[in-house]
Parts: structure tokens; C-alpha cells; sequence
């Protein structure tokens, strides 16, 4: 399995026009893909407790779980995706954190 975990710094005043456009861009994508088989599950959770909170922003954790790493680049080599991105791009206010690999221990 390849876990990719991505926390985006959205600008508070464009949190409902980002969710928005997450649910017609993004959740497709994810839909297909698991459908495939290549997303083991997926989900866009609005956090509560961060200890990385910059001001003016509304932080989203999306975690993603993949078949595997090649899953993870078919995801992202996806024409939907790369629209879907540099629109999302704007919503934010602050540089994304990003983390991902392979798991060591799953139950």
C-alpha cells in the first residue's frame, strides 16, 4: 500500500468555493480510481487540531490510500487531475504540506 497524506492551507474566505470544486473535480477521479482498483480509499477531512496553522487559512487533510506507488503516479499523470490542480492552486493561500510512501505496518 502507498499512503499519500497532503494537508492544504486553504484561504479562509475561499473554503466553500474550494470544497465545492473538490467535489466536482477531484471526487470523480477518486471514484474511477477506486472503481479500477487503484485507490484503496480516500478522504477530504476538514481539521480541527493542527499544530501547522497559519493565519487567515481553513486546513484540509487529504489521505489517500493506493494499490501502490504506480497507482499514486496515475492519479497525478491524469489530465482531470492536473486541471483539477492548478485550480485548486488558487484557493490557497499558504504552500501545502506534503507527505507520502510506502506503508511499513497495515492492519
Amino acid at each position: 500500500m502507498h499512503t499519500v497524506a497532503i494537508i492544504l492551507n486553504i484561504d479562509q474566505t475561499k473554503a466553500a468555493e474550494f470544497e465545492a470544486g473538490f467535489h466536482e473535480h477531484e471526487v470523480p477521479i477518486w471514484k474511477d480510481l477506486h472503481d479500477r482498483g487503484l485507490i484503496v480509499r480516500a478522504s477530504l477531512t476538514p481539521l480541527e487540531i493542527s499544530t501547522m496553522s497559519p493565519d487567515g487559512v481553513k486546513q484540509y487533510l487529504v489521505n489517500v490510500v493506493l494499490k501502490d506507488g504506480d497507482a499514486h503516479h496515475e492519479h497525478d499523470g491524469d489530465p482531470r487531475f492536473k486541471k483539477w490542480n492548478a485550480i485548486a492552486d488558487q484557493f490557497q493561500s499558504h504552500e501545502p504540506y506534503v507527505f507520502g510512501g510506502d506503508a511499513l505496518i497495515e492492519i
